[in-house]
């Protein structure tokens, strides 16, 4: 309460009611009134502007009431739960698929109930195509498959038929080779005989000594193709033979694997082509995705022909037994407001339906904004409704009351009234026609008043305009750089501390010293 110091105070004789009184007496009070006159000129004379100053002071009286601090916020009724319909369809270069067909927004639906269809006719021509390239592929597998089975056979071919059958061809030219050495030695040796009794000439043995000799050379002849044949021929051609099933075998799975990739790209083309069908993945109500961009004009409308790109939210169907608010907090208030404070939630349009919540969570950063309001922080915070109503739906606006902080019985001064010198608060306190400059600790605040805990008593009478009276009041000495500093806002740790001392829900009607902003 405010209340003015009157001009001057009235002086009233005492006069004595009673007849007859002495005359010495009423010579004493005329001369006390003359006494009391001239005091009152001198004070006038000397001490006018002071006077006037005391005349004009507005001042408050300190009382104790509940103390409240209260932030009201417009934002967005959302499902916390909210199961969002995603195109799942690839863009693949291209700026999306479009919508043909799209289901009535707010029509509840049973899980697998269509919901929307996607245009999958350049998916289905891709289909036709890729499935001759699988066909293509499968037919060169089974040729790579042919050649690698027929290099496995030809190289047991080699080692368990060309190859013993040319090593038995060479052992039996040796063994004939062995054979005919022997005769000839035997015949060379009968005719040594012969010719050492004159029967044969000496022309005759010489022909029967180089029978022997040919009959050698033949056999190391053979014996050095059956070497040749083990120890080179035999390990080339298995060589040769291996590298062409290993080759072959390469060439067979790359093909294969080819193959592969050419059916998995089928399957995928097959699953887009489902994918353009989308349906209820549970039952609910559905609500379009609708998108605005920053200066709130319509960025994507849900409705047939609109396109659609990969990963795109088309539809959402919220859990209405799980509801919040989603509101956005100027960067000046956003410090009060933190996760456990309780909330009082009004839907509009909801005539008298009140609902109690609870901040969620308070978004550490501020929302992007554009050049409308590029000096403009806000942030997001989420408050969940504690109970349910039947008439609330998703997309409705809601009234929020977020409790900041509460004070029962709390000692409290108006924000003007508090005077910052230093690191100290002071209240300039009247006391017998002079100002006492008294230091204070504050406590919450909000867009009025401060919470004193200590340094003033009730009924103290504080001025509302403290710097009119610096002059007139005994502060310390401060270094220049300290002279005067703005009263700063109490941290919001204080006010979280505040309102965890007392957790009963706000009344209807705001107690002294609330404090409102946005809606």
């Amino acid at each position: 309460m405010s209340e003015r110091i009157p001009f001057a105070d009235q002086m009233q004789p005492l006069v004595s009611d009673r007849r007859g009184a002495s005359r010495v007496a009423t010579v004493s009070t005329i001369a006390l009134l003359a006494i009391a006159a001239l005091a009152g000129s001198y004070r006038w004379w000397n001490g006018n502007a002071e006077q006037k100053d005391y005349s004009d002071a507005i001042l408050h009286t300190v009382s104790r009431s509940d103390f409240v601090h209260q932030i009201t916020e417009r934002g967005e009724i959302l499902s916390s739960s909210d199961t969002e319909i995603r195109s799942q369809v690839e863009s693949k270069n291209s700026p999306g698929v479009a919508i043909l067909r799209v289901i009535e927004e707010g029509t509840k639906v049973e899980k697998g109930d269509f919901l929307v269809q996607l245009d999958s006719s350049a998916l289905e021509a891709e289909l036709a195509t890729q499935q001759i390239e699988v066909n293509t592929s499968l037919a060169v597998v089974v040729e790579a498959l042919n050649v690698y089975e027929s290099s496995k056979i030809e190289l047991k071919e080699y080692v368990e038929g060309t190859y013993v059958q040319e090593r038995q061809t060479i052992q039996s030219e040796i063994f004939v080779a062995e054979e005919n050495l022997n005769r000839a030695k035997e015949y060379y040796v009968y005719s040594k005989k012969m010719a050492s009794k004159g029967y044969v000439n000496e022309l005759q043995l010489e022909a029967d000594k180089f029978a022997v000799e040919k009959s050698i050379k033949e056999l190391e002849v053979a014996e050095t193709k059956l070497r040749v044949l083990d120890d080179f021929t035999r390990a080339k051609s298995v060589n040769l033979f291996e590298s062409k099933v290993v080759i072959a075998e390469a060439k067979w799975k790359a093909e294969t694997s080819r193959l592969e990739i050419e059916r998995q790209q089928l399957h995928e083309l097959e699953d887009q082509i489902a994918n353009c069908t989308i349906v209820a993945p549970r039952a609910g109500v559905v609500k379009y995705a609708h998108e605005t961009d920053r200066r709130g004009e319509n960025n994507f409308i849900v409705e047939e022909g609109t396109m659609v790109r990969e990963r795109q939210t088309i539809l959402k169907m919220p859990d209405p037994s799980s509801m919040q608010v989603e509101i956005t907090i100027n960067e000046s208030l956003v410090q009060y407001v933190h996760p456990g404070m309780s909330a009082t939630v009004h839907p509009v349009g909801l005539e008298g339906v009140e609902l109690s919540g609870t901040v969620d969570k308070v978004s550490q950063y501020a929302e992007p904004s554009g050049w409308r309001k590029a000096n403009v922080k806000e942030y997001k915070a989420a408050v969940t409704l504690d109970q349910t109503n039947p008439q609330l739906r998703a997309g409705m606006t809601a009234s929020v009351t977020v409790l900041c902080a509460r004070v029962p019985e709390a000692i409290q001064v108006p924000v003007q009234s508090v005077y910052a010198h230093g690191q100290q608060y002071y209240c300039f306190v009247f006391q017998h026609n002079g100002w006492v400059a008294k230091p204070v600790e504050c406590g919450p605040t909000n867009d009025s008043f401060f919470v004193v805990e200590s340094g003033l008593e009730e009924s103290e009478r504080v001025a509302l305009d403290p710097r009119h009276y610096l002059d007139q009041v005994n502060l310390p000495e401060l270094p220049p750089e300290q002279q005067q500093q703005t009263v700063p806002q109490p941290s919001g740790e204080t006010q979280k501390v505040a309102a965890k001392k007392d957790s009963v829900k706000l009344a209807k009607q705001p107690a002294a010293g609330q404090s409102k902003s946005g809606g």
